[in-house]
């Protein structure tokens, strides 16, 4: 779709590969009218482009990737969520990952995947270890990402926090979307372990009133 804006403009299109998606729809414990449907797709193919101040960046179907995070649900009030999503290559085939918890009850079931050359390989529950600072998240500095499995063990170089805060009091949201490198392990269902190496992706915290 086309998208302009005073300093910026942008053409992209993402196609569909032929690859399994994490789908999951979540209950709340204390609102039993509450629930999340939601989809998410990794290494879907890119091409188009971007031009920011007169400058074009062109994405290449064969080696850029994009997502989509797809979602209808009634939600409660006051919610805080962990996020984190990549895709790219690992040892010449299409991998990405879904991770992330909080918002919800996911304790019947996590949205923790891998995809691997298009195929699922389902996680257990996955713990995002955000540094500290003078009493606060400090998102600049390293994180680390273990897994109650052992299947998803990473450390996390941020690069970028895309930081949005507006307080209402009765109306907020607090958002930290952090792109940065990953470099560890993930391991598939067959036992097959994949070394992952400054492997480009997001992690976020995102917490919500309204």
């Amino acid at each position: 779709r086309v998208f302009t804006h005073t300093d910026c403009e942008a053409d992209i299109y993402l196609k569909m590969p032929d690859t399994d998606t994490m789908v999951i729809a979540t209950p709340w414990k204390n609102d039993k009218k509450a629930f999340y449907y939601n989809q998410k797709i990794t290494c879907m193919n890119a091409s188009g482009y971007v031009k920011v101040k007169g400058k074009t960046y062109t994405f290449d179907s064969s080696k850029d990737f994009g997502i989509l995070d797809w979602g209808r649900g009634v939600w409660t009030y006051d919610n805080t969520w962990y996020w984190g999503i990549g895709c790219g290559y690992v040892d010449g085939k299409p991998f990405g990952y879904n991770i992330g918890y909080g918002f919800g009850d996911t304790s019947a079931a996590s949205e923790n995947m891998l995809f691997y050359n298009n195929k699922a390989h389902k996680l257990s529950q996955v713990t995002f270890n955000i540094p500290m600072k003078d009493g606060s998240e400090d998102y600049m500095s390293p994180w680390t990402f273990t897994s109650d499995d052992g299947r998803f063990e990473m450390d996390f170089v941020p690069v970028m926090n895309r930081a949005s805060n507006t307080d209402f009091k009765i109306l907020c949201s607090d958002q930290n979307q952090v792109f940065g490198k990953f470099t560890g392990k993930a391991v598939l269902d067959d036992g097959t372990i994949l070394e992952i190496k400054d492997f480009m992706g997001f992690a976020e915290k995102v917490h919500n009133k309204w």
